[in-house]
């Protein structure tokens, strides 16, 4: 049972948005953080993630069931660990993870529980995530801004190059979940959901995600100079992967300029 409980976390599917908390975090490098809290950061942030990815896998276990590739990777739709344990140790997670996020402070904690609550709603009902627009933009704020907002908020002060990142970060998350909503799109049609792209259309759905991708870049490059952000125009007709490399390496350089001192 462990094992199932383990694989219904998808740890190594989130990754990237432990990764934005981690980015957070590391923005505030100069600032002689605690090892200790850094540590305790870091553990609730996985906690997070396991428990939005496990909640979510119970509450669509019924249209994974049907989706050969999705049933794989969810034992609650294949039948290797039950509806109620899955719900069971998804709760355990959250819970561990606020008691970390409380030890943090009142402002560590106010975030976390915002993200929980967002996850959960996702997922359970009343379920955003089968409701056009908000299931894109509930993503967003809770595997996007907040996320980077919670690491960020560490050392107790929130710089105006960090709230831009965030709003970076929340524009990418939006084109990230069309993108994902995209590759459903047929089994979502089939199960009945009316998640924005198929409220929409795929190839509206497809603009926005360039769109989006163009609104992030632009953010990003307009604290370097003003007249950067003009250049992400010409992003528009790149491809998706790209966008990705280009909005990773922007994070990154970013990043660089903060722990220099720039």
């Amino acid at each position: 049972m462990l094992r199932a409980v383990i694989k219904n976390t998808r740890i190594l599917d989130g990754r990237a948005f432990i990764g934005m908390g981690i980015l957070g975090l590391t923005m505030n490098l100069s600032s002689n953080l605690d090892a200790l809290r850094a540590l305790f950061l870091i553990i609730s942030l996985i906690l997070y993630v396991a428990y939005a990815f496990a909640i979510n896998n119970c509450f669509d276990a019924d249209t994974d069931s049907v989706n050969l590739v999705k049933r794989r990777k969810n034992p609650v739709a294949n039948g290797e660990l039950s509806f109620r344990a899955g719900i069971l140790s998804a709760v355990l997670m959250a819970v561990a993870g606020l008691s970390l996020a409380a030890f943090l402070g009142l402002g560590e904690l106010a975030i976390y529980l915002s993200m929980v609550f967002l996850a959960t709603i996702y997922s359970a009902p009343p379920r955003l995530k089968a409701r056009p627009v908000t299931d894109v933009l509930s993503h967003g704020v809770f595997f996007g801004a907040l996320p980077f907002l919670y690491g960020a908020s560490l050392d107790g002060i929130m710089t105006r190059q960090e709230l831009i990142m965030a709003l970076a970060i929340t524009f990418y998350s939006l084109a990230l979940e069309l993108r994902n909503h995209l590759e459903d799109y047929e089994s979502d049609l089939r199960a009945g959901l009316r998640t924005t792209p198929i409220v929409i259309g795929k190839t509206a759905s497809e603009r926005f995600v360039l769109i989006f991708s163009c609104i992030s870049i632009g953010l990003l490059l307009a604290p370097l100079n003003p007249a950067f952000g003009a250049i992400s125009i010409m992003t528009l007709g790149v491809r998706v992967r790209v966008l990705d490399a280009i909005v990773a390496s922007l994070l990154l350089m970013h990043l660089l300029l903060r722990v220099m001192g720039v």
